[in-house]
């Protein structure tokens, strides 16, 4: 798996990278604006650039494949970023941040219900990893409350889960851009919808320079890119993969906030920190190591030679007589 499709797990690292800068810079966008609009302006931004650079692609695609194909992936991923914002303004980002990031969680048995694929011993050994490597990441090995900020960070991380699944699924026949872009465009009527019922019109001639550049940073790098590479890699890369690769997310978003935020990563936090990465680089060689332990495991087979039996060269002959061969050989 690794030979063939290292690029496009490279494509998942990059974008989980990006995923984790872009929570450093959600902060300081949230200084200007609120959650729900900022979500809003940055899928809006996001849908006009890449209608602009891939719209005849975009109608040509919904055009020839039904809306089941790219829809609910799009509604999936709406209600994520909806969820991680209501998460973060009801619980501590300590929590949240924990709980959001658990879509490792949900994508096995999502895929194993939509995609038919095997739940294996070793995406269940991955889980326990990720799931203690993020507690001690985000909680430090102190205590994590669970409420209702809580529920609504793990429905996230759920919601997570399904638009990646969907997404494999409805990309083996779509165009990624042509997905990608309505997608986007999903995400961005939803979260509008939200913003408008939750939250009040703020007046954009008092949103600050930094707010609209971070908000412009994650639409253009943290949504048009971010999510394109992703829907390029699900083409060869699997969910479930990609839902153990993102799980590295917290990881960035604490090395950067060391620097941006002074928010100092202790050694507990880098523990888990290791665990994470560690279990990031097993799942991109996942079908390597199950097919190590399955050689492993596969009992030597004995070649069995079979036994041949040449004919007997004792010949008889009957009494009296002597063969012409003989009688010739002794003469000469």
């Amino acid at each position: 798996m690794l030979n063939k499709t290292w690029p496009f797990v490279l494509f998942i690292v990059l974008e989980t990278v990006i995923y984790g800068a872009g929570n450093v810079v959600m902060k300081l966008a949230y200084d200007g604006i609120t959650p729900l609009w900022c979500t809003a302006l940055r899928f809006g931004i996001a849908f006009a650039v890449l209608m602009l650079v891939f719209g005849k692609r975009t109608v040509r695609m919904v055009k020839s494949s039904p809306a089941k194909s790219w829809l609910p992936a799009g509604i999936a991923m709406t209600f994520c970023y909806i969820f991680c914002s209501l998460s973060v303004n009801m619980t501590s980002a300590t929590n949240a941040g924990f709980f959001i990031a658990l879509p490792m969680l949900f994508a096995p048995f999502i895929a194993l219900g939509l995609l038919g694929k095997r739940y294996t011993k070793l995406t269940a050994l991955l889980q326990v990893a990720v799931v203690c490597g993020l507690y001690l990441l985000t909680c430090g090995g102190g205590s994590a409350s669970f409420g209702l900020g809580e529920l609504i960070g793990l429905g996230s991380s759920a919601c997570s889960a399904l638009a990646l699944v969907l997404s494999e699924r409805s990309l083996k026949d779509a165009d990624a851009m042509g997905f990608t872009t309505m997608q986007i465009g999903v995400t961005f009527a939803g979260s509008l919808v939200a913003a408008l019922v939750g939250e009040p019109l703020p007046d954009f001639q008092d949103v600050p320079a930094l707010s609209w550049g971070c908000t412009a940073f994650l639409a253009l790098a943290g949504t048009c890119l971010a999510l394109g590479l992703q829907n390029v890699a699900l083409g060869k890369v699997s969910s479930v993969t990609a839902s153990v690769i993102l799980c590295a997310e917290p990881v960035i978003t604490a090395i950067i906030s060391a620097f941006v935020l002074s928010e100092a990563l202790g050694a507990v936090g880098t523990v888990g920190a290791v665990m994470i990465v560690a279990c990031t680089v097993a799942a991109s060689m996942e079908d390597k190591i199950a097919a190590a332990f399955a050689n492993r495991k596969r009992p030597a087979v004995s070649a069995s030679v079979p036994q041949i039996t040449f004919p007997s060269t004792t010949a008889s002959f009957p009494e009296g007589t002597i063969p012409a061969a003989i009688v010739y050989q002794r003469a000469a």
